[in-house]
């Protein structure tokens, strides 16, 4: 095969065929998968395209001619439903699918009629049927004539194939899809134009050779630039969001390093928390199970840390343990176990040894290092600790009954006072069960409806007329009878029971105070006291109200009694939320005013409306004169402060007379009546309200 436009042709069947083979490695990377395999398709049929035109255009005589020009009809027809899905897949719609097999189903008639018509189904007769000299002076034998109704068909296809790629073509520019390039555009332009030149070569009015597969050829190159330089992004997106994966795989494992750090450490020490040390107490007992030998576990709680706290500040606080704990470390080293249990209790294990004395050496080793004077910013605080021992296998048969058997030890040397130590004793386990068992039966007594409340008055100082009901809960005990709350309170804030307990207390009692009002005692409130960790609770104002919702009761129906030293644990705290519950009308008043170290500071910035003088103060009035000068003083603070202050715990005529004298506003105590259940103080109002009628009628007569 001779000439120029042979050897083009021939070109243009490499590079398609080289354009399907590119775009069929590229349907494994690409997100548009079928496109490129119908593209793939495409390349292939322009590439016999382009071959069959050949073979027409250097065919001898027209017997040669008419069959390759058959082929070239052939592959044409095929072309137009191959365009139609290859846009259809670029487009995702259901409907060009749809219209697609319509179309695909016409150009398989059309090729049919293709075959059996002598000339093709383009012509009915041919004007052309020699070589025709092309305007550059090279021979191709081209056909030319009176063109058929499938001719005709067939343009209207084609016509609707570029309409749709047109269509097509503006939304995605429009969209600012990938495939809105400027080579698409001009290619789209190429294939069109050089189609309509094949309707007028076909009539004879032009002398020109099949144009439109170097047209697609331009076509197909852009198109697989546009796809290489997508996959090419979406292989440099891939690699870096596998980068960013990585990273965020790291940064979540760090995450939950630290996670897993805070869990089992202290913020403030660094040193293991409650679970940290139980695993390394675990790990300590397996080592001296397989050793035969003795371990200790003592328990160090510093006396009247919330003196410091109160008087110096939290920061001196924190600064003390941190140094305690830098001691603790300094005698046992990086190898010894040393922990912080709670705001002031550090634990410290102590193993490998064979006898008590050498257990007794280590333990005295440590208090040692714990007893000298602490200077915190240029100030030399003396401290003292108390602290409990309980050794293996003497005590307890596993690393938790041991640190619990420690405990108990602690509570008995703080018993003693500050600054005591005691070693467990067998009979410390008694306590320890009856505290077990008393735990499991604390979390059914509210369920079974156990609990009840008793209600002692608070009378007015000068005549006596009760104004308040303090709430106070009691526990019948199925076994153990009555139990009081100074036994089980402490179990419910240590198992998170109160929480509960508490909400029940306050509903209880709005409760009874709503009966009373609906029997007419108007001007009676109801008091109840909250424990550290209601207070600190932040459903608790939630709480409130809507026990008083229930109850149909106002805010000032209900009065909140806080103890002084629950409010220095964290008075910041304290006052956020006593703040908050002043919002809802609610009175408060503190509880056992002046013993719990408080700073003044912040007590003037509480929003309350009472303190409550402790019963340690008044019941020695009458025959101490620092008590009495005591109470007198905490009467003037209070007079100062705008505030009502209630002496509690007053048991006879004098300590009623002497408080009055002062100017205490309330008083409650025995002298006037002991907690009483609720019917019987409901006995007593109505007595009251009989004696104050029998006074009227008096006076009246």
């Amino acid at each position: 095969m001779d000439g120029p436009i042979a050897a083009l042709y021939l070109i243009s069947v490499g590079a398609l065929a080289m354009c399907a083979f590119q775009a069929a490695l590229l349907a494994r990377s690409s997100s548009y998968v079928r496109a490129c395999w119908t593209f793939a398709l495409i390349c292939l049929t322009f590439a016999l395209f382009q071959l069959a035109n050949v073979r027409q255009q250097l065919a001898p005589d027209l017997a040669a001619a008419i069959p390759a020009h058959k082929w070239v009809n052939f592959f044409s027809l095929m072309l137009v439903p191959q365009i139609w899905y290859l846009i259809a897949s670029l487009d995702q719609r259901k409907v060009a699918y749809r219209i697609g097999y319509g179309v695909a189903l016409a150009a398989a008639l059309l090729a049919a009629e293709n075959l059996v018509a002598p000339y093709g189904y383009r012509f009915t007769q041919l004007t052309l049927d020699a070589p025709s000299v092309l305007p550059w002076g090279e021979r191709a034998f081209l056909l030319a004539g009176e063109t058929t109704r499938a001719y005709t068909i067939n343009r209207l296809l084609t016509l609707g194939v570029v309409v749709y790629a047109a269509v097509f073509c503006v939304r995605a520019r429009r969209q600012r899809a990938r495939f809105s390039n400027r080579l698409v555009w001009l290619s789209v332009v190429l294939i069109v134009i050089t189609t309509f030149l094949a309707s007028y070569s076909d009539r004879g009015a032009l002398k020109l050779p099949y144009m439109s597969g170097f047209g697609f050829l331009f076509l197909a190159a852009s198109y697989l630039l546009l796809v290489r330089r997508e996959a090419t992004q979406r292989l440099t997106e891939k690699i870096s969001i596998s980068a960013a994966l990585e990273r965020e795989m790291e940064s979540h494992k760090l995450a939950s390093q630290r996670f897993e750090y805070a869990l089992s450490n202290d913020a403030l020490t660094g040193l293991p928390n409650r679970a940290g040390a139980l695993d390394r107490l675990r790990a300590m007992f397996l080592s001296s199970e397989s050793t035969l030998t003795r371990m200790a576990v003592l328990l160090l709680d510093l006396d009247r840390l919330a003196i410091i706290n109160g008087t110096r500040g939290y920061e001196v606080g924190n600064q003390v343990l941190v140094e305690v704990a830098h001691r603790l470390r300094g005698i046992k080293g990086g190898n010894g176990l040393v922990a912080r249990l709670g705001s002031a209790r550090f634990v410290v294990g102590i193993a490998g040894h064979k006898t008590w004395a050498a257990l007794e050496r280590e333990v005295d080793a440590v208090l040692a290092a714990v007893k000298p004077p602490f200077t915190i910013s240029g100030a030399v605080l003396n401290m003292s600790f108390s602290a409990g021992v309980a050794i293996y296998p003497d005590h307890a048969s596993s690393a938790e009954d041991l640190l619990a058997s420690a405990g108990l030890a602690l509570h008995q040397a703080r018993d003693a006072g500050p600054g005591h130590l005691r070693v467990f004793h067998p009979s410390l386990q008694q306590s320890l069960s009856e505290r077990i068992g008393l735990e499991n039966a604390l979390k059914e007594a509210l369920e079974k409806e156990q609990f009840f409340l008793h209600f002692q008055p608070q009378v007015n100082a000068h005549d006596e007329r009760v104004v308040c009901m303090e709430a106070l809960i009691r526990w019948q005990h199925p076994g153990l009878g009555l139990v009081m709350p100074d036994r089980f309170i402490p179990l419910a804030e240590a198992t998170g029971a109160i929480a509960a307990i508490g909400s029940w207390v306050i509903d209880a009692a709005c409760r009874q105070l709503a009966e009373w009002r609906a029997m007419g005692f108007a001007e009676v409130r109801v008091a109840v006291n909250l424990s550290a960790q209601q207070l600190l609770m932040s459903d608790l104002g939630d709480t409130v109200q809507l026990a008083l919702q229930r109850s149909g009761l106002r805010g000032e129906d209900l009065e909140l009694e806080i103890t002084e030293s629950v409010l220095m644990q964290d008075p910041q705290r304290s006052i956020e939320r006593l703040v908050a519950l002043r919002g809802l009308g609610v009175r408060l008043s503190i509880d056992d005013f002046g013993t719990g170290y408080s700073s003044l500071g912040y007590l003037k910035l509480l929003p309350v409306h009472a303190f409550k003088l402790d019963r340690s103060f008044v019941r020695d009035i009458g025959k101490s004169d620092k008590d009495l000068e005591i109470c007198a003083t905490a009467v003037g603070l209070a007079r100062n402060l705008g505030l009502e202050i209630v002496a509690e715990g007053v048991e006879d005529a004098v300590q009623a007379a002497q408080l009055r004298q002062l100017g205490c506003h309330l008083l409650q105590g025995y002298y006037f009546a002991r907690p009483l259940p609720a019917h019987a103080a409901t006995a007593l109002l109505l007595d009251e309200r009989s004696q104050a009628a029998g006074t009227a009628s008096l006076e009246a007569g």
